[in-house]
């Protein structure tokens, strides 16, 4: 029977060791291909809200900068995945969850049949009407653009526009439109063996996601003012939000702090260094993965935010669990993921509420919901910290 452990692997240098990869360790006997047989279909967990999901794939191409994982000239490609509101009683075609090519790949990675995946987004839809506040998004260390489609469709069917990027030659792998598959050149996490985490790797991927963020905020206004683009008119560019995992949450808070265009950020069991613990008058919602002690930067990070912010930690989780594989471990045999005593289904129901409701206040000036207010009788083994209150002792 085969057996995927999830580790937290903590690296010291240029990142001051505040850095944990995740990666997947296979152990399987020689019969577990056989064993496994044809994969599963798999489902995203329903979303929430009252919207229909669309969603749609565009390349760009950043004309005034060259990349840096490429050299000679060539010029910086991204491919950027959108889940929105779609309109009610058009045709609907069901979007893949990952290109095939990209999904066979990740298999190859893991050395294991992974299962079919079934969206609730409809590929190509239009927008609904009206004018909508964006949430941008990037991913984890070597991770992809999809690895949170649970949390974009949700936030897609409650009124947002998601911008999910793949940041090109890091993410694992992304394939464009013309057929061409961008594999990282970093390594994967689906792979650990592969993987490059020495100081100088680490330090450019940070500042290329921080010039991709800048670079699809210029695009989004790009799109916004195009008579011949799908969101023409409709991205509300003044109520901007920025999501990011692990090393991407290092990236949001850099670029909330530092770009007036973001005005929220929601950092997902995030990287702080001390370079990124300076603060900011914004609002942010510092969710974390399986806290049994704070960080020293971490402390710094709650102590230097001087607008709305809010901390929640899911007791008895890891790293992997705000991300795809909390509901993909009951389709993919081994897959250990943790989710402490909510469960899969509750936790997949906490990180959506508590981002929505963070979102929701913060960026569109709705009333404060309870779950920002205290405690939460829907999910008590939550423990959260508000404004008023102190992460880390006296500080």
């Amino acid at each position: 029977m085969g057996l995927i452990l999830l580790h937290w692997k903590p690296r010291r240098g240029l990142l001051a060791g505040a850095l944990a990869v995740l990666a997947f360790v296979i152990v399987k006997s020689p019969a577990m291909p056989q064993a496994l047989g044809t994969p599963l279909t798999a489902s995203v967990p329903a979303p929430t809200g009252p919207s229909r999901v669309g969603t749609l794939a565009m390349r760009i191409v950043d004309s005034n900068r060259n990349d840096p994982y490429l050299g000679a000239g060539t010029k910086r490609e991204l491919l950027v995945r959108f889940w929105y509101p779609t309109l009610v009683g058009v045709p609907c075609h069901p979007a893949q969850y990952a290109s095939p090519e990209v999904w066979s790949y990740f298999s190859e990675l893991v050395n294991i049949p992974l299962p079919e995946i079934r969206t609730n987004s409809c590929w190509n839809a239009p927008i609904a009407k009206g004018v909508h506040p964006v949430i941008v998004l990037t991913h984890s260390y070597t991770g992809t653009l999809t690895d949170y489609t649970f949390i974009a469709e949700d936030l897609a069917s409650r009124g947002y526009v998601i911008a999910s990027i793949a940041h090109t030659y890091e993410t694992t792998a992304v394939e464009f439109q013309d057929g061409r598959l961008a594999k990282s050149m970093v390594g994967s996490y689906l792979a650990p063996e592969s993987l490059t985490l020495d100081e100088a790797s680490l330090s450019l991927a940070r500042s290329v996601r921080l010039e991709d963020l800048k670079f699809i905020l210029d695009e989004l206004a790009r799109l916004n003012r195009g008579t011949d683009s799908p969101f023409a008119g409709q991205l509300d560019l003044s109520r901007v939000g920025l999501v990011g995992h692990s090393l991407g949450g290092e990236a949001a808070i850099s670029s909330v702090e530092h770009d007036a265009r973001f005005k929220a950020g929601v950092i997902i069991d995030g990287v702080v260094t001390n370079a990124s613990a300076a603060g900011t008058d914004k609002a942010v919602l510092i969710l974390a993965a399986g806290r049994e002690q704070w960080s020293d930067n971490e402390c710094v990070l709650w102590s230097h935010l001087r607008g709305f912010r809010f901390a929640v930690n899911l007791i008895g989780t890891d790293h992997m669990t705000p991300s795809d594989a909390v509901w993909l471990a009951a389709y993919v045999p081994g897959l250990a993921v943790q989710t402490g005593p909510m469960g899969p289904e509750r936790t997949v129901a906490a990180v959506r509420n508590y981002i929505a409701a963070f979102l929701d206040a913060n960026l569109r000036g709705q009333p404060m919901k309870s779950l920002l207010t205290g405690p939460s009788p829907d999910a008590p083994e939550v423990v959260v910290t508000t404004r008023q209150q102190s992460l880390c002792g006296k500080r």
